[in-house]
């Protein structure tokens, strides 16, 4: 019966372990579209010949980690592609506004007493990304894998939220 209840214990206590550092972390992600200034529409090539400029849409990321701990961040999956990360602290609430939408103000990470850091992607390439971080990103917009302590966590976010639009001059 001892066997037992010391049984009971040692799963409890291994699953308020598990629970305690997988609840330690929260993700919040945002893109929002640049929409660029005056773009020509056709370019003249030196034979005279006039091609389409293609422009692709770009976006602006916003990326926080707030977790109770101290986290290192190594990699960010953003829609399939890999990324190395650098990061800033951060007090919040963090706020985000748009002078192109009246400058209304977005609260994009609440009030925390909790460590809140800023994620930049960096053009540094990984030489060796994680297969795991390559599997949650097909299903996931935004992966984030971070280290604390000894362990490596994965934090997802399904879709990223977006915000009004920036509007370049």
């Amino acid at each position: 019966m001892k066997k037992i209840y010391l049984l009971l214990a040692v799963l409890s206590f291994a699953i308020f372990v598990n629970a305690q550092t997988e609840g330690a972390s929260k993700l919040y992600g945002y893109k929002q579209v640049v929409i660029p200034g005056t773009v020509p529409k056709k370019i003249i090539e030196e034979d005279g010949k006039q091609t389409t400029l293609e422009v692709k849409q770009r976006y602006n990321y916003f990326i926080y980690l707030v977790s109770s701990g101290i986290v290192t961040p190594t990699e960010v999956w953003i829609n399939g592609k890999v990324y190395s990360v650098t990061t800033v602290d951060v007090s919040t609430p963090v706020e985000h506004q748009n002078p192109a939408q009246g400058n209304k103000t977005k609260i994009l990470v609440p009030k925390t007493s909790k460590k809140t850091l800023q994620l930049s992607l960096s053009g540094a390439e990984l030489s060796k990304p994680s297969s795991k971080g390559k599997t949650l990103a097909a299903k996931n917009e935004l992966v984030v894998i971070y280290k604390g302590g000894k362990k490596t966590y994965y934090k997802t976010v399904k879709k990223l939220t977006e915000l009004d639009a920036a509007e370049m001059q």
